[in-house]
């Protein structure tokens, strides 16, 4: 008979009990563990990826195999690693337009478009100043900047003075208008610009006053070589008036004004005669006073600008905006620097009246050579006068010149002429300066400024690529050419060509029909 051995809580049998029962459950959670690890090892190795050692997986698709770098670490101060390859990586201009190329250190695509920088508010003026040496790339922007804004609906519209825009017009489907004497092209410089809808009409007759009155005073002071004289200013004012009418009732009120009209009023006293008893000026005594004038006045019509810009204008100098553009050819009548000045002006000055109208397309118009206008003080101040109206007008205007020391020999470090020239640079929302000999860098910096590594950055720049300022920022662009556009800006063909007694027009034909049909030239 079995005897049953009772056991009282917390006794040592009772408590021996317990610790064999627990070292029992923790050798069976041990050998639990053990094999659950041993279970994952054997299902990894069999259904898991690839093991992969410092040099990637083995086997077939195994993935991307790891070889590390055998550099040095780099040891830089926090405020200087923000500036350290590769690590720049700028988003670019946030905006749509024309592809120009790649961001040099970012090696992203540069679009650009000055219509969409001012409508996103990153510039405060649709302005544009571009400078470079001869041969660093600076006309190839220029055309292509025209030439890649016209599937945009941009047009474009500028003078030629040296014949390099041929190419450009073919490609454009457009026909230069040429100008020059006997060629049957009329324009009349002093034609009055579009009131648009934000100006009262005192504003409006105040701005077409001035602007005349700018005009001929540049034009006179470089036919003269010198300043006008007061009562030569004078005179010149009387005369406008007295050809405009403003201020009276008669059927001829606000009529438009030509050269040789002004020049008829000017020897007709009794058109402003009452202008002068309020001043106390004898007649014969002004007459006398502002001869020289009339003098200047009829050389002009009749011999630099003679049958060019004096008349009513022709039916074929108006501008058809259907078209993708319009190129004023001005060599015929190139003589002289002061030549070209007075030639460009004028037809600057009809050109903007063209483009004055309100419900024109968006457009741009291209001053090339503009150091030319800045070495006199009238025509650059109408320059800052068109720059002022261009907001209003919706045109987007392009300065083009080659050095900055060019501008800054244009008159004294303090010249009004010199300030004015700073302040229409300083008033552009994009500054593109393309390689600057050693000597200009000074006068960049001045212009631009630029930082001292933007600075000494210019005179290393290669061809093609520029230093771009929008707003407060900065890009260097490399600026990539199709194989059309390749031909397109081919200036210097004289310099190329295989024979001496080759001549570039038919090779420049040939090139453009193959690049166009596709066929390598």
């Amino acid at each position: 008979m079995s005897r049953r051995v009772l056991r009282r809580e917390g006794s040592l049998g009772d408590r021996i009990t317990q610790q064999a029962a627990a070292r029992d459950l923790a050798r069976a959670q041990a050998t639990l563990a053990r094999e659950q690890r041993s279970l994952d090892r054997h299902t990894d190795r069999l259904l898991g990826p690839v093991p992969a050692g410092r040099r990637g997986a083995y086997g077939t698709a195994a993935g991307r195999v790891f070889w590390p770098m055998q550099l040095p670490p780099l040891v830089t101060t926090s405020a200087q690693l923000c500036s350290v390859f590769p690590f720049v990586a700028d988003p670019g201009l946030p905006v749509d337009g024309p592809l120009i190329g790649l961001e040099v250190y970012s090696r992203s695509a540069f679009t650009f478009s000055l219509h969409e920088l001012y409508r996103a508010k990153i510039i405060t003026a649709p302005n544009m100043v571009v400078t470079g040496e001869i041969g660093s790339g600076k006309s190839s922007l220029l055309k292509t900047l025209a030439f890649r804004g016209i599937p945009f609906g941009v047009r474009f519209y500028g003078t030629d003075y040296k014949g390099e825009y041929e190419q450009l017009a073919a490609l454009a489907g457009i026909t230069p208008v040429r100008v020059g004497p006997g060629l049957g092209v009329i324009m009349n410089p002093l034609a009055g610009i579009r009131r648009h809808p934000g100006q009262t009409e005192a504003q409006w007759r105040q701005v077409q006053r001035s602007r005349r009155l700018l005009l001929l005073e540049g034009l006179l002071e470089i036919q003269l070589g010198g300043p006008l004289q007061e009562a030569e200013r004078s005179l010149l004012e009387f005369a406008v008036d007295a050809v405009t009418r403003e201020n009276d009732a008669s059927p001829d009120r606000m009529a438009t004004p030509t050269l040789s009209g002004v020049l008829a009023a000017t020897g007709n006293p009794e058109l402003w005669r009452n202008r002068l008893t309020p001043l106390a000026y004898p007649l014969e005594v002004f007459t006398a006073d502002s001869r020289r004038v009339r003098l200047a006045l009829e050389r002009l019509i009749s011999g630099a600008l003679g049958g060019v810009f004096d008349g009513p204008v022709s039916s074929n100098a108006h501008l058809d905006f259907a078209q993708p553009g319009a190129i004023l050819d001005l060599r015929a009548i190139r003589a002289s620097d002061q030549m070209s000045a007075m030639a460009m002006t004028c037809a600057q000055s009809w050109l903007e009246t063209e483009l004055s109208a309100p419900d024109s397309p968006p457009r741009v118009c291209f001053y090339d050579e503009f150091a030319l206008i800045a070495r006199h003080l009238p025509l650059i101040r109408r320059m800052r006068e068109q720059m002022k109206l261009a907001r209003a007008l919706g045109i987007a205007n392009v300065l083009a010149f080659h050095r900055f020391s060019d501008l800054a020999a244009s008159g004294a470090a303090d010249s009004e002429q010199v300030r004015i020239a700073r302040g229409l640079i300083e008033d552009s929302g994009v500054r593109v300066s393309y390689r600057q000999a050693t000597g200009s860098v000074e006068q960049a910096r001045e212009f631009l400024g630029t930082s001292d590594v933007e600075s000494d950055l210019l005179r290393y720049l290669r061809q093609g690529v520029g230093l771009w300022k929008i707003g407060t920022r900065s890009f260097v662009v490399k600026h990539q050419l199709s194989q059309v556009e390749t031909a397109m800006v081919h200036t210097d063909s004289r310099m190329t060509t295989d024979e001496p007694g080759d001549h570039p027009a038919g090779d420049y034909a040939a090139r453009l029909e193959a690049a166009t049909n596709g066929v390598a030239s």
